[in-house]
């Protein structure tokens, strides 16, 4: 596997790890390793590395409560997705919904 994906496939770990506070932000990687984050809007991904002279550039965006990672490194360019950790049983119950609400009492038989 590449550094360029295995770096892509570290940010999303991270990004679905965060909850909910993530908001869209572009991730740039000079060619010495140094980084920098911003805010994407308006921007290509190839428009930000030549702009900002980038070996790699990662955009981090939240689609529902799915989290979506683009990379660019001037040759390779991928996209990855995965859902937001903890939001399969939120999405089966509907947001905020408590458990105990889901649940119908169950009659109990009297016995003689």
């Amino acid at each position: 596997m590449s550094q360029f994906l295995k770096k892509a496939e570290e940010i999303l770990e991270v990004a679905t790890a965060g909850g909910n506070t993530l908001t869209d932000t572009v991730i740039l990687i000079d060619r010495q390793g140094g980084f920098r984050m911003m805010d994407p809007t308006g921007w290509s991904l190839p428009g930000l590395a030549a702009e900002f002279g980038a070996a790699a550039v990662y955009k981090i965006e939240r689609r529902g409560n799915a989290v979506r990672v683009e990379g660019w490194d001037g040759s390779d360019r991928c996209l990855l997705q995965r859902g937001q950790k903890g939001s399969k049983l939120r999405d089966l119950l509907g947001e905020g919904s408590p458990v105990h609400s889901m649940m119908r009492p169950v009659p109990r038989l009297l016995t003689a």
